[in-house]
């Protein structure tokens, strides 16, 4: 063999004998790492020190059992509760009887037409008229007055037209007895601003 083939074999051994060292240097150096990472954690980290201490831990664990570590219990916070005469107050509003009715029969006034206004469309408008028996006596027949500014009536519902502004029961509706009440409605166009009042004249027959 060839004296320069040999010095080439020997170096390639030298350097894989290095290369072996090398790596057995680097694995102790990782392991040494490791363990002082850990031993570093162990002394800084107050919370890893008190569960590394069985006395401790031991501790820690009775005063969950017995409830000594516990906080005191939240204390719920009063509820007022609402009397239901405030509750009814807030959540009905008050309303007067359609109408005036209690006025009417006050005064002594045998009927009452009240207005509603139902629906409202481009330019007409819908409302109902409800007829009602304030008197203390039975009603056999009615008339109402419809004249509302800016409004012409153009159909009608339960209501007979007079003449004029004059309108009337259609008989099947004219019977009233005291304390009862009829409806009627009407349809009108518009021509202008209206206002809608909340009673019309009524008079028994």
């Amino acid at each position: 063999m060839r004296p320069w083939m040999d010095r080439a074999a020997l170096r390639g051994s030298i350097h894989g004998r290095l290369l072996l060292v090398l790596i057995a240097v680097a694995v102790l150096a990782s392991v040494a790492a490791v363990w002082q990472f850990s031993a570093l954690r162990d002394d800084h980290d107050p919370d890893l020190a008190v569960l590394s201490d069985p006395a401790t831990t031991a501790e820690a664990d009775t005063s969950v059992l017995d409830g000594s570590s516990a906080g005191p219990p939240a204390t719920p916070s009063p509820t007022v509760a609402e009397s239901p005469t405030e509750t009814a107050s807030s959540s009905a509003p008050a309303t007067e009887p359609a109408g005036g009715g209690e006025e009417a029969a006050a005064d002594g006034t045998p009927c009452t037409a009240s207005l509603t206004l139902d629906s409202e469309w481009n330019e007409s408008v819908s409302i109902t008229v409800t007829v009602a028996n304030t008197g203390t006596e039975a009603i056999d027949g009615w008339e109402i007055l419809i004249g509302i500014k800016h409004l012409t009536v153009t159909a009608t519902w339960g209501l007979t037209h007079i003449e004029g502004e004059r309108y009337g029961d259609i008989l099947l509706n004219a019977a009233i007895s005291p304390g009862g009440s009829v409806d009627a409605s009407f349809q009108a166009d518009v021509r202008g601003r209206y206002e809608i009042p909340a009673t019309v004249p009524c008079t028994p027959l």
